[in-house]
């Protein structure tokens, strides 16, 4: 197994809020269960769960010149990741988002649009082109104002110039895309991972064997949706169709269950496995994460996820 990964994206702090009640809010304040500061940021939460799962992983992303971006540095560098191809530009304010999340572990974020959140550009992943694993993923689809079709066909292109699997995660769309603003986009993605909502969104429909279709017509190798608790659904030449997910023994935080659950399908693939045991080894890995205060807070084991993997598909289920 060749285990090395480029995640390409946004890597921040999170300010984690627990167990707010939305309607005591209005009225000027409210206690909070907990109050914690974690790191954050899909490319960053990816990054960290692939390096606790046994890969080498290369961050590509950009922070300030300031004490949150020395609090991000530390936490790569202590957990593992290089901080080599991370910028730092002064001037600019590393990111911190506000995650409240309810008593049902949902939540919603406070961000700042003029940090480091939005700024990563082409400029500053284009000169670690020649320095790119074997599979890399660009974790933060509709993050970036200055990464428009155009600009991502440009990185994509000369990623798939250099032999690379390429990946893809999203959040939701900023500015009303639909599936063709992209049509330049997605012949070159291996794998795009997106829940119901963003997909759907993009493809005007809420039937997930739908937005499959419509993605991989639209040129894409792999598309995986997931579905929550119930799992995801994978679309792919090798298997199409629904994974159940897993059981969670509680549902505390759902902030970067998607992330963990798009690094640990990467994980399983380039381990060789078939497209429907990594959306089972995801689903296992998200349930863990689930159970936990923040993306990154809990170290998920390669042991606890093959575990959890064999408690919701059987024994059978095989070490990666």
């Amino acid at each position: 197994m060749d285990n090395r990964f480029s995640i390409i994206g946004a890597a921040h702090l999170d300010a984690l809020v627990e167990g707010i009640d939305e309607g005591q809010l209005r009225l000027g304040s409210a206690p909070a269960d907990q109050i914690h500061l974690g790191y954050g940021g899909d490319a960053l939460n990816e990054a960290i769960t692939l390096t606790r799962l046994g890969a080498n992983v290369d961050l590509i992303s950009k922070i300030g010149l300031d004490s949150a971006g020395d609090m991000v540095l530390s936490f790569c560098r202590a957990s593992g990741l290089s901080t080599a191809h991370i910028a730092r530009e002064d001037r600019l304010s590393t990111s911190m988002n506000i995650v409240l999340i309810d008593h049902a572990g949902e939540r919603r974020f406070i961000t700042d649009p003029k940090s480091s959140l939005r700024a990563l550009s082409l400029s500053d992943v284009m000169p670690h082109l020649d320095s790119l694993a074997p599979v890399v993923c660009f974790a933060s689809l509709f993050v970036f104002p200055h990464f428009r079709a155009e600009e991502l066909a440009t990185l994509f292109f000369a990623i798939k110039q250099r032999g690379c699997v390429l990946a893809a995660d999203m959040t939701k769309r900023k500015n009303g895309e639909k599936l063709a603003d992209l049509a330049n986009v997605w012949p070159y993605l291996d794998i795009v991972f997106a829940n119901a909502e963003e997909a759907g969104l993009l493809c005007d429909s809420t039937d997930v064997y739908a937005m499959a279709q419509a993605f991989r017509h639209a040129g894409v190798g792999c598309i995986v949706i997931k579905t929550g608790a119930s799992g995801c659904f994978v679309g792919s030449d090798a298997f199409t169709g629904a994974v159940a997910g897993c059981v969670s023994r509680a549902c505390v935080d759902t902030t970067g269950a998607g992330d963990n659950f798009a690094a640990a399908f990467l994980y399983a693939r380039a381990a060789g496995r078939t497209p429907d045991d990594c959306a089972r080894y995801a689903n296992a890995v998200a349930s863990i994460c689930v159970e936990h205060l923040g993306a990154t807070t809990h170290v998920i084991t390669p042991d606890e996820a093959l575990a959890r993997c064999r408690e919701n598909y059987g024994e059978g289920f095989g070490a990666l």
